[in-house]
């Protein structure tokens, strides 16, 4: 035992324990900065020499044709709508569709003629035949899903003109797979917050769609209930001759949600 000229006795087991860990307290922890840091900008910024052995650009450089102004037409029509009737009628038989096989082979090719005659169908199935005249299912701003798969676009352009003429907004998704498919819950979420309760698609997608035992479709998760509805033509009522889909001009409310 020590004592500090007060006269106060002081164990020399403390004070080593004090003088440890002065000298901690003065002893770095951890190296300096620039013992962790590698200067390897050069190398970040040298730029790669090209292969000498890499084939050269052969032949003249190609530089864009002016080309003949467009001509200004003043009668454009006001709307899709009125787009898909003037040319369904005036160019009755030029192809606006060709669908090709996986080998890129054409395999159907929808004129104008008959994507506005299939859409007129599909317009007054959708507004005059799937309820009543007092109780319609469908009214003029409602959402309707079109579930078709990416090999089928004709039927998808027949169901989204068909929606556009019977003035309600197609929302396109994708086809389900299964119950749970992935996403399943995020287009669920899409269809509820749209209220969309009709949903249109071909017979062999609708085949092929998940059924429960009893040969229905299956709730699917995180979907609202849904009526299917085929589009294909045998399943369409041709519209009466009277009868014309009311076109307007274009204006701010959507064509369709995606």
């Amino acid at each position: 035992t020590n004592s500090f000229p007060s006269g106060v006795p002081v164990s020399s087991r403390v004070s080593t324990k004090i003088q440890q860990l002065l000298n901690t307290l003065k002893r770095p922890k951890r190296p300096p900065l620039k013992e962790f840091f590698v200067d390897d900008f050069e190398e970040i910024v040298e730029v790669p020499q090209p292969d000498p052995n890499q084939p050269k650009p052969e032949g003249r450089q190609m530089t864009p044709v002016k080309g003949e102004p467009l001509g200004v037409v003043c009668n454009w029509p006001p709307a899709l709508e009125a787009a898909l009737q003037r040319w369904g009628t005036t160019q009755a038989k030029c192809p606006c569709l060709t669908a090709l096989d996986v080998t890129g082979k054409p395999v159907y090719t929808l004129t104008y003629g008959k994507l506005w005659s299939r859409s007129l169908k599909l317009a007054y199935t959708l507004l005059n035949k799937l309820g009543t005249k007092n109780e319609p299912v469908l009214k003029p701003g409602d959402r309707v899903a079109l579930v078709y798969p990416n090999n089928d676009p004709v039927m998808f352009m027949v169901a989204f003109y068909g929606c556009l003429l019977a003035e309600v907004i197609p929302v396109p998704i994708e086809v389900p797979l299964t119950r749970k498919d992935a996403g399943g819950q995020q287009i669920g979420f899409l269809l509820g917050s749209c209220g969309i309760a009709l949903a249109l698609t071909t017979e062999v997608c609708l085949k092929g769609l998940p059924k429960t035992q009893n040969g229905e479709i299956v709730q699917f998760k995180g979907w609202p209930r849904l009526k299917w509805v085929v589009t294909d033509s045998k399943y369409l009522s041709k519209s009466p001759k009277d009868w014309q889909p009311n076109i307007s001009a274009a204006g701010t409310e959507p064509a369709y949600i995606e």
